[in-house]
């Protein structure tokens, strides 16, 4: 075998290896299709989950199942106990576009011995929507300050029926304050929701609830001046004889077809 001039070598040792070059290029392709493969996997169980959460596959029956749930948070009564509200309030429809609500409900009751005001919004839909656009989060947008963080508060309160059992009912709480040209406007806040198993006030409720339930969220909103303490509100008083109201409508709609269903598959929390 003839042996290469110095010169030869070198000019071998920079010639590629085609056999070498061609497994390179192969390995590439390769693990292009792998990406371009897990990149589609990721896009197409990305579109499952969007599709799931959003209904966008739901069928009318779903979309009628919240009936019940709409009618029983449009119609609570005007007159409960002492506390009287004259009308409602319209809804805004850009409150109910951004809110997701099924159905809206909101008036200011007051008491008719003490002169005291408390405005409820309730608001009743799918879990996606229901779940989020909690008072701290939306009353800053509205120019209202949080005073501190919410905090959990309890309320307890009788069944509707004579010698009901006592219930206790979750709600987070929070101050707002909000100063104008008139003065200072200050209103301490109580939200809670409700899928069929009681009030509760998750600290994280998208978690909580998920997606696809049926859920009522509900505002008790009262003026709180400086000093007053989240006990003395009366907020409290009024969600005393409320609560009972609701519960006994509520649990009417959630017991009705496609509603019952859901909150039956409901996992304990």
């Amino acid at each position: 075998m003839p042996r290469l001039t110095k010169s030869q070598a070198d000019e071998k040792m920079m010639m590629p290896d085609w056999g070498i070059t061609r497994g390179y290029k192969v390995l590439s392709i390769l693990r292009g299709l792998g990406g371009f493969w897990i990149a589609a996997f990721i896009v197409v169980v990305g579109a499952i989950v969007e599709g799931y959460w959003s209904f966008r596959w739901q069928s009318s029956d779903a979309e009628l199942a919240l009936n019940p749930l709409a009618q029983a948070v449009e119609q609570v009564p005007l007159s409960i106990d002492v506390w009287k509200a004259s009308e409602l309030v319209p809804p805004d429809p850009r409150v109910v576009e951004i809110s997701g609500a099924r159905a809206l409900f909101n008036t200011t009751y007051r008491d008719q011995t003490q002169g005291d005001s408390v405005t409820v919004y309730l608001l009743a839909g799918w879990s996606r929507d229901i779940a989020v656009h909690t008072p701290d989060a939306c009353y800053p947008g509205a120019g209202f300050v949080m005073e501190t963080s919410p905090q959990p508060f309890t309320i307890t309160y009788s069944a509707q029926e004579s010698g009901g059992a006592t219930h206790q009912a979750e709600f987070m709480t929070a101050v707002f304050t909000k100063s104008e040209p008139t003065g200072v406007t200050r209103l301490r806040v109580f939200w809670s929701w409700n899928d069929g198993r009681g009030w509760r006030a998750p600290r994280f409720p998208r978690w909580t609830y998920g997606g696809r339930r049926p859920l009522v969220k509900l505002y008790l909103v009262a003026e709180s001046p400086l000093g007053r303490l989240p006990h003395e509100s009366p907020a409290l008083r009024f969600g005393a004889v409320l609560l009972p109201v609701l519960d006994a409508r509520l649990q009417a709609a959630f017991s009705s077809g496609m509603l019952a269903h859901n909150v039956g598959n409901a996992k304990p929390q």
